[in-house]
């Protein structure tokens, strides 16, 4: 709904239509002497329900329950919009409810929205029949066909804009887990090389040096010297394998930064922010992967449930263990019970040896974890 660091366009396309109601009017007053002598009023109340519109709308994301101040702010757009209706003999004031009804689909559910569309509609139009002691059956029509519309094509707005934030999300989760199948097949082949290497390379290389042992007893002279030399060459060589060898089995360690920083960076819908060493390592890929889906796991839960705007991630090696606290600025609902998310995560932790952990901290829920590292301290 909005972008990066500017207003989105449909809140300029707000404040536009707003801006040339505001000027129409005015335009309209001037010449009234009666219509004009209420500017005092007019003016405040235009400013303050253009005002109220931004304040409202200026923010990343606006789902769920809004703050008790950007709640008022709403309604008091509302309100000035209604009295704006009372004090001026304007039909096309009604524009100024369509604005705050295109709202509705980013705070309340679509029924909810249609019900409170509905009740405006009867206030608003109410009111003018009761000032102008008319019918105003044909301009309530056709007004509230237009706020119907508006509901229904910011909520289309809204359904398109969640789409494409699953969507974004689902793609950093699968190129997070591209990294770590690249990662998983670098380590077998690693393995593989280490293994042929000791199995193979290294059987022959001890076979020679067994062999130019003998030789050395078997021959003399400048012969000998040599096999000599050459047995001393094959034991270095035979050594250099080994290391070799080894050097390939100690680094099949996986970057678990490597792997968050594909998952976390710019996860829509929420702010996440995340503190990870940069030389935290696993060297268990089923442990890597766990983790992986652990996080993926709990900001899921943070998007579709939590309704926060903001994600916490941190994660600390400690004594051979990595010890990853979640949790987020989101609220738990009074009624809240452990779901299959998290019956899943715990699966997850148990198969690694691992722990689990959770809280309702300040109305927030936290999650702890502890995974093996199985890396040698």
């Amino acid at each position: 709904m909005k972008l990066k660091n500017s207003i989105a366009w449909d809140v300029v396309a707000g404040l536009f239509t707003w801006l040339l109601v505001f000027m129409l009017s005015l335009w309209l007053m001037w010449p009234n002497e009666k219509l004009w002598s209420l500017w005092p009023w007019v003016i405040p109340l235009f400013l303050l329900n253009g005002a109220c519109f931004y304040w409202v709308t200026r923010s990343d994301e606006r789902n769920g329950p809004l703050p008790p101040l950007v709640l008022c702010c709403y309604l008091l757009q509302l309100l000035t919009a209604l009295a704006l209706n009372w004090m001026l003999p304007l039909g096309y004031l009604a524009i100024l409810s369509i604005i705050w009804v295109s709202v509705l689909p980013y705070l309340v559910s679509m029924r909810k929205a249609v019900f409170i569309t509905i009740a405006v509609l009867g206030l608003w139009y109410g009111v003018d029949s009761a000032l102008e002691q008319s019918s105003m059956w044909i301009t309530g029509l056709l007004f509230s066909s237009f706020h119907f519309f508006a509901l229904l094509m910011t909520h289309q707005a809204r359904s398109e804009q969640r789409a494409r934030q699953e969507l974004q999300h689902s793609h950093q989760q699968l190129l997070a887990t591209q990294d770590l199948l690249m990662m998983a097949s670098q380590q077998q082949e690693r393995t593989r090389i280490a293994r042929d290497l000791h199995d193979v390379l290294g059987h022959h290389l001890t076979a020679l040096t067994i062999n130019l042992q003998v030789a050395g007893h078997l021959t003399e002279g400048e012969a000998k010297a040599k096999v000599d030399q050459c047995h001393q060459i094959a034991k270095l060589l035979l050594s250099d394998v080994r290391e070799s060898v080894s050097a390939l089995r100690e680094h099949q360690q996986f970057s678990i930064y490597q792997a968050l920083e594909k998952l976390l960076t710019a996860v829509p819908g929420v702010r996440v922010q995340w503190d990870c060493p940069q030389d935290a390592e696993l060297a268990d890929v089923k442990v890597a992967q766990q983790l992986l889906l652990i996080v993926q796991e709990a900001l899921t839960n943070t998007l579709r449930h939590s309704q926060a705007t903001e994600f916490y991630l941190s994660v600390k090696p400690v004594d051979g263990f990595l010890q990853l606290t979640m949790y987020d600025n989101g609220k738990v609902a009074p009624d809240w019970k452990p779901g299959n998310g998290l019956t899943g995560m715990k699966e997850r932790v148990a198969s690694c040896a691992g722990t689990l952990v959770w809280q309702i901290k300040d109305n927030h829920f936290h999650l702890q974890v502890i995974l093996p590292s199985g890396l040698q301290l």
